[in-house]
Order: structure tokens, then sequence, then C-alpha cells
């Protein structure tokens, strides 16, 4: 099968096209026939190395979390899925398995989920990693509940905007720092408030619309870009950040947070996916969420999406066509 391959840790020099032996489904694994890939920051951050610590890269290796395309065939022990039928997935490339970079990849059935019928591949491998960490995020480490106030930092990103749908259907009160080109989006997927965090302090914006301090924030960027993140929490708030494994990033000041009686978390998608896939997909299904806005690309441009990425050049989701 045609695959991008690394053989070893490096910069997008190191993607390779090549032609490799296709995989075989173990038992309680689906091998899927991928359509679209989904390109996200984890993906140039595997391939330089910063995953180290949670998978054990075995060369040749695939890189690929996101993928949506149809079942071709059924490993042992699965029983429930037909050949032929749409899905998506994150794939199992946490786990130190090949990823969706590639005509066929083999997912377990406990991640794999039936595609909503008004989504097409492009857009169903948008989601995986984008819309399980902001779940993740909000729901199980923030435990947002009606009502509360939540500020989304990033809301510009495809992570961002999928929490600030799920925090508006937790019904919610959002607001959400973005660039002034992503405000109207944000406040049409439902933000009562963009700042420009360009142009503005966000301490000061952020006050104007809740005096005393949200519940919970949720830093979809990272880096220390928020400043002084616990000071815009209310008394007994949350600051729940979103793992990116850049170097440097230390996450959420833990100890003075217990100091102040703030809660801080770090949130992360965990293996395997399928249950939470499965809710989010029910949303989708019912258009009460909708994928990002993305760019399709050839599978052969894999290496500009990744720099682009990396650069920080990108508005919309790239997502790759690895066949029709």
């Amino acid at each position: 099968m045609r695959a991008v391959v690394i053989e070893r840790l490096g910069g997008a020099e190191v993607l390779q096209m090549m032609e490799v032996e296709r995989p075989r489904p173990g038992p309680g694994e689906v091998l899927v026939r991928v359509v679209c890939a989904g390109v996200n920051p984890a993906d140039w951050k595997c391939r330089e190395g910063y995953l180290g610590g949670f998978l054990d890269y075995r060369f040749p290796f695939i890189l690929g979390f996101d993928l949506a395309g149809t079942v071709a065939e059924l490993g042992e022990g699965v029983g429930d899925l037909t050949p032929g039928s749409r899905v998506f997935a994150q794939s199992d490339v946490g786990a130190g398995k090949w990823g969706s970079y590639a005509e066929y990849a083999c997912v377990s059935r406990a991640s794999l989920v039936p595609m909503p019928d008004n989504l097409g591949f492009a857009a169903a491998a948008a989601v995986p990693t984008p819309a399980l960490a902001a779940w993740t995020g909000l729901l199980e480490e923030g435990a947002l509940r009606p009502g509360q106030t939540v500020l989304i930092h990033g809301g510009g990103s495809a992570v961002g905007g999928f929490a600030i749908q799920f925090a508006r259907c937790a019904g919610a009160r959002i607001a959400t720092t973005c660039s002034a080109a992503n405000a109207s989006q944000a406040c049409a997927l439902g933000a009562e408030v963009a700042i420009d965090y360009r142009a503005e302090d966000i301490h000061k914006a952020l006050g104007r619309w809740a005096p005393e301090g949200v519940d919970l924030v949720l830093d979809c960027i990272g880096g220390g870009s928020l400043t002084g993140a616990l000071d815009l929490l209310r008394p007994g708030g949350a600051l729940v950040a979103i793992l990116t494994l850049a170097p440097g990033d230390a996450g959420p000041d833990h100890t003075e947070a217990a100091r102040r009686g703030l809660r801080t978390a770090v949130a992360y998608s965990r293996m395997p996916s399928g249950e939470l896939l499965g809710r989010i997909a029910s949303l989708l299904a019912a258009g009460r969420v909708r994928p990002p806005a993305l760019d399709l690309l050839p599978l052969a441009e894999v290496a500009n999406a990744h720099e682009r990425l990396k650069q920080g050049r990108v508005r919309r989701k790239q997502v790759l066509q690895v066949a029709e």
C-alpha cells in the first residue's frame, strides 16, 4: 500500500512516500481503507520525537492520528461492522502502531465509530483529535456545568471551535480569545464575547464580562501565552490546559493554584476513544455541532501541511486526501 513513512525522527524532510505491506487486523481490530486523514499539531511533534514519553517508536513508522474511511476487513472477535461501512476514528498511533497517513490502517474496534450520515470523509477526518481534546478539557477535567462561565483561550483553533460548541451545548456562558479575523465565527459558534488577544488587555476585557472571574479557563494554546491565567478565575474555579507536548511548556502552576484554593488539570485524549467520539458523533449527526472549515490537500503535500501548522500559518483545518 502507499503510505507516508518516517524511518527516523526529524524535520519535515524525513517524511517519505513509500510502498509498504498492507497491515492485517489482529483480534479486536478493524482494517480501514483510509479516504481522508486529519493533520494535527501532534503529528509534527510526533515526527520530531516529542511523544517519546508516550509511545515506543518502531521504524518504519506511519504518522497520523485521525482518519475517515470504509471498513475493509474485520479482525477476530469483531462482528458488529459491515465491510464497506463508513467509519472514523482516532488511530492507534498513541499506542505506537501505524497511523492514518496510508491507504489502510488497523484501528482498535473500541476507537472506531460509524460516521454521521451528514458528514463527508474530509469533514469527519477533521474531527477526532481536536474534538476529543476539547471534550476532555471542558467536560471531564473541567467538569463544566450549566450556567457556569468559561473562558476558552484560542477559540479560533480547531480545538477552540469545538470547545465553544460543547460549552454552548452544556448550557454555559462563553468568552473566548481569538484574532479579530476569527471573532465573528467564534460568536456564531456560541461565544458571547470574543477578545482580540492582539489588541485588547484580556484581563480588563474579561473583567467587564465577568467581574468576579470565570468558573473555568480552558487553555487551548499553552506555552505560557495566557499570562496570569489564575487571576481570571473566581474563587473555587479551575484552569485546564490542553497538553501541547511543546518543549518548555510546563503547564499550569499547580502549587500556586492550590495555595489560592483553585484547581488545575491537564487534558489529553485517552485510548480507546470510541465511547467519547460516539457522543460527539451524535451531536454532529443532530446538527448541534459542526466540524471546522478545512483545506483538503493531496497526501503528497503532507510535509507542507506539517510546516504550515508548526509555523502557525493556517486558519483552517488541514486534511489529507488519501484515496477517492
